[in-house]
């Protein structure tokens, strides 16, 4: 039983962080803002379970993250276009569609907003997070992306997909707003068109 309810308060507090970053930014939510909304008794339950609330931010981030990133994974291992044009949207269609498909429940739309004021705070190095909890996909990604952009200088490419993993949070965030407004865009259409974007990006001439 205190098992239990030791997992029931961490799994609160990790809900409660998420949905009130999403909905207020990082700023403005304080730990007992967090503690509160969890419905925490005790008030040091955020240090109690992750030392600290940096640690708590963090988590909210990798525990969906895991996930988005396996499904990543299979999505690039089937892309099986010849053509290096067609591939590079195809490979970042693949690349980006877990996340955006995450919109399309209430929970997956609070982690995108989430996401994005997470992404956005100094205090955070977002792809050092992701590099320590392993991120397999994106390194397939981007040995594949080398071959379809030959004229891209290595560094180019690099700080192109480092910025074009911020962008596609913002891509999501927008879908997100999209569905909460009531308009009929479906996730395939959302990733056509983001993936487009990103290609165009990533492939652009280096002058």
């Amino acid at each position: 039983m205190a098992r239990s309810t030791h997992q029931d308060t961490r799994n609160a507090l990790l809900q409660a962080a998420q949905r009130l970053i999403a909905e207020r930014g990082l700023a403005t939510v304080s730990v007992k803002d967090i503690t509160r909304a969890a419905g925490a008794r005790n008030p040091s339950a955020v240090h109690y379970h992750f030392g600290n609330v940096e640690e708590l931010i963090k988590e909210v981030f990798t525990q969906r993250y895991r996930a988005i990133e396996q499904e990543r994974a299979l999505r690039l291992a089937k892309v099986d276009e010849t053509d290096p044009v067609r591939r590079l949207v195809a490979l970042m269609a693949a690349a980006i569609s877990p996340f955006m498909e995450s919109s399309l429940d209430e929970e997956g739309r609070l982690y995108v907003r989430f996401c994005l004021q997470f992404s956005s705070d100094p205090r955070f190095n977002l792809l050092e997070l992701v590099t320590q909890h392993g991120m397999p996909s994106l390194i397939s990604l981007r040995a594949q992306l080398v071959a379809c952009v030959p004229d891209v200088p290595e560094g180019v490419l690099n700080a192109r997909l480092r910025q074009a993993f911020s962008i596609s949070l913002m891509q999501a965030a927008d879908y997100a707003r999209q569905l909460e407004a009531g308009l009929p865009i479906t996730a395939d259409t959302a990733v056509r068109e983001a993936s487009a974007t990103l290609a165009g990006y990533i492939a652009a001439k280096v002058v």
